[in-house]
Formats: structure tokens, C-alpha cells, sequence
């Protein structure tokens, strides 16, 4: 029998910044933010979250970057959020996420950022 992952209804982000709750997620420096918003507030949220998390000057880590370089990477989506089934093996706070459409139970609006 498998177990039933364990839904969350508030995960825990790595930080909060200009009010939006964001973090890091994957392996390829994708970014998530908890609700949906405006393509310009989120990314000003993954900046300071880049320059404060990491020490980069943004989320390219490029001073030359520019906002419209990035917008094309943010978009809008529905996740579900689960606890690990062993969260010994894993750090306080870990999440995993699968996004889903707005039906599922227990899904969460999101905007995410893949580079």
C-alpha cells in the first residue's frame, strides 16, 4: 500500500520579500512565489531574493540585465505542495511540488520563474 502524501496548505518559503512569499525549487535555479502576481512584482521579489539568498546582483546574476529580458519567464500556474513521507531524510521546511490545474484539491496559486 502507498502512503498518501501529505498536503500543504502553507509551505514554507525561504523568504518573504515586498510581501511575497518565494524560494528556490528543482535544480536549475527556478524560482516560486506563493499567489499569482504581476509579472514585474514577482520579479522584483526573485531579484531581492537572488541578491539576498545568494549574493547575486539579480536573478541572471548580470548587473546588465534587464526586466524585459526576463518577463517571458514568469507565468502564472497552480501547484501542490507535499511533505516528504520520511522528513528525517530531509531538512526542516522541504517541500516537493507538482503543478496541476486549478482543480485539483489542495492547489495553490503560484508564479514561477523558469530560466
Amino acid at each position: 500500500m502507498t502512503a498518501t502524501p501529505t498536503l500543504l496548505a502553507d509551505p514554507e518559503m525561504e523568504a518573504t520579500h515586498f510581501g511575497i512569499p518565494v524560494s528556490y525549487y528543482g535544480e536549475d535555479d527556478c524560482m516560486i512565489a506563493l499567489g499569482h502576481h504581476s509579472k514585474r512584482r514577482a520579479l522584483a521579489a526573485f531579484n531581492r531574493h537572488a541578491r539576498t539568498l545568494l549574493g547575486l546582483a539579480s536573478v541572471s546574476d548580470d548587473p546588465e540585465s534587464r526586466a524585459v529580458d526576463w518577463l517571458d519567464a514568469i507565468c502564472e500556474r497552480w501547484a501542490i505542495f507535499t511533505a516528504p513521507d520520511n522528513p528525517t531524510e530531509y531538512p526542516d521546511g522541504f517541500w516537493f511540488v507538482q503543478f496541476t490545474d486549478g482543480e485539483q484539491p489542495g492547489a495553490l496559486p503560484v508564479t514561477v520563474l523558469i530560466p
